[in-house]
C-alpha cells in the first residue's frame, strides 16, 4: 500500500536518516512519495514475512533501543543468527553518526560480495518514513525499496529500528531478509 507523507513528517530532521543511509548504502533516501492514499475499500494487510528462526526474550533481558550504543547493536545478532536469517557475514561493525542524539548501527558485510545488513536506531517517530506498511511479527512497520538497497522501520520503546539490507541490486529479497532481521531484533528490544 502506498501513502503519501505528511509535510510534518518530511520536515522532521531527516537528515540524520540521510546521512545513515549513505554512509552505509553508498546512495541517499529518495524524497517523501506523491502518490496518493488509497481508499478504504482498495486497502489490504500489510505483508507479513516468517523469519526462519524465532526467539524468545524475557522482558528483563531486553534492551532499551532509545539508550543502546553502537556496540549493543551489533550484539542484538550474531553472525551465526544472521547466517541463518539472510546470508553468511562478517562481524558487525559499530557506528556512529552525528551529534544529538547520535545515530548509531551496526554494520555486518557479507562474506562474499557486496551484500551487507545494517542494524541501527533511529529517533523516535521514524517508524513512518517507509513508503510501504508491513508486519513484522504482532507489530508495524514500514519499508522502502531502493535500487540498491531495501529498509525497515519499526517503532520501540523511545527509539526506532532501521534494519537496511544492501545489495548491488536490490529486489524483493533484500526486503524479505530486512523484514526477518527486524522481526528477529525487535525480540530482543524493549
Amino acid at each position: 500500500m502506498r501513502r503519501s507523507m505528511s509535510t510534518a513528517v518530511a520536515l522532521v530532521p531527516a537528515a540524520l536518516v540521510v546521512v545513515l543511509a549513505a554512509c552505509t548504502t553508498g546512495g541517499s533516501l529518495p524524497m517523501p512519495s506523491s502518490a496518493p492514499e488509497t481508499s478504504g475499500s482498495d486497502e489490504s494487510e500489510p505483508e507479513s514475512v516468517t523469519p526462519s528462526i524465532t526467539r524468545e526474550v524475557p522482558p528483563q533481558r531486553r534492551i532499551g533501543l532509545a539508550d543502546a550504543s553502537a556496540e549493543q547493536l551489533c550484539g542484538l545478532v550474531t553472525v551465526d543468527e544472521l547466517g541463518q536469517l539472510a546470508y553468511p557475514v562478517r562481524h558487525g561493525v559499530p557506528r556512529e553518526i552525528g551529534l544529538e542524539p547520535p545515530v548509531r548501527g551496526c554494520q555486518f558485510a557479507a562474506e562474499n560480495g557486496v551484500r551487507s545488513i545494517l542494524v541501527g536506531t533511529q529517533p523516535e517517530g521514524y517508524a513512518e518514513l517507509g513508503q510501504d506498511e508491513v508486519r513484522l511479527g504482532e507489530r508495524p512497520g514500514t519499508e522502502t525499496l531502493r535500487a540498491n538497497d531495501c529498509t525497515v522501520f519499526a517503532a520501540a520503546s523511545g527509539a526506532t529500528l532501521q534494519v537496511t539490507a544492501r545489495a548491488a541490486e536490490a529486489d524483493g529479497d533484500e526486503c524479505e531478509t530486512a523484514q526477518g532481521v527486524a522481526q528477529y531484533v525487535l525480540a530482543g528490544v524493549r
